[in-house]
């Protein structure tokens, strides 16, 4: 949940956290603004251990961000609910490189 959140550009935040193997997960979550209320997104730890995980501060997504796909994919397949979704299509049409929206367009089929 994020408190004082201005403006039109869609947000990220990476989550970091260990999986039940011992391997290093990363999620980007997009944060979804609303009308009312503080913003919020949510999402699932796939594989999550139970143990420490950390996010960063939510960053506006610039146009010209560059994420690895695994990463992407894992990302909005993590999403809980359309508002995380829809989220993530604001994203989408936000970046400009055809194959990291190509990725975000396949993953949420």
């Amino acid at each position: 949940m994020v408190h004082g959140i201005e403006g039109a550009a869609p947000l990220v935040t990476t989550v970091r956290y260990a999986d039940v193997a011992g391997s290093d997960r990363v999620l980007l979550v997009p944060v979804v603004r609303r009308r009312f209320g503080p913003a919020a997104s949510y999402v699932r730890l796939p594989g999550y251990a139970g143990e420490e995980w950390t996010a960063s501060m939510t960053a506006p997504v610039a146009p010209d961000s560059t994420w690895d796909a695994a990463t992407v994919t894992l990302s909005v397949g993590a999403s809980l609910n359309d508002a995380t979704r829809d989220a993530w299509r604001q994203v989408r049409e936000l970046i400009v490189d055809d194959g990291l929206r190509r990725v975000i367009d396949q993953a949420l089929r």
